[in-house]
């Protein structure tokens, strides 16, 4: 099959809610992200290994509110297809949340403990309830200088907009 015909099925495919998260340059990300935070910060940390999660985190984590949106939308039987509205929204409050989590106490705390909580109920889900009860608040960073990555939101917003490209050049 020839690259012109696998762009031309892909262009047809009907949208699925959250199927934005499936874009190479998504997976990408969250590879880097994992690759960066578990492996990559603990053999060479620094400046770039600093901001790399972060350019990462950026590029994919509207589309993960986004197609958290789509997804319960999808549920109650409201979705219809990609919404401008909703990607704006989505990547409007990615950028604004880590703009306030960088450089704010209270943000960055609540997030803290936020994300511990989320980690926590996860191990507990997968370990069957074999995990300590200790709900531990996860290590967030206050650094301004973090806001240099807030571009990275424009990838999502890239990717979002391709899709509704191609969701209504199939209408």
């Amino acid at each position: 099959m020839s690259l012109d015909v696998a762009v031309d099925a892909s262009e047809r495919r009907r949208p699925v809610p959250a199927d934005a998260l499936l874009h190479p340059v998504a997976l990408a990300a969250i590879g880097v992200l994992l690759l960066n935070d578990h492996v990559l910060k603990d053999a060479a940390p620094g400046l770039v290994t600093g901001k790399l999660s972060d350019v990462a985190g950026l590029a994919f984590f509207p589309l993960v509110l986004l197609g958290t949106w789509e997804v319960a939308r999808s549920a109650v039987g409201r979705w219809r297809g990609p919404s401008v509205r909703a990607l704006a929204l989505s990547v409007a409050v990615t950028a604004i949340a880590f703009g306030l989590v960088k450089t704010t106490a209270l943000v960055a705390g609540a997030f803290a403990t936020t994300l511990g909580a989320a980690q926590w109920a996860i191990g507990l889900a997968l370990t069957a309830g074999h995990r300590s009860s200790e709900l531990v608040p996860t290590l967030v960073v206050r650094d301004p200088t973090d806001l240099v990555a807030l571009p990275a939101v424009l990838i999502a917003a890239w990717i979002g907009a391709a899709r509704l490209a191609r969701s209504e050049a199939r209408r």
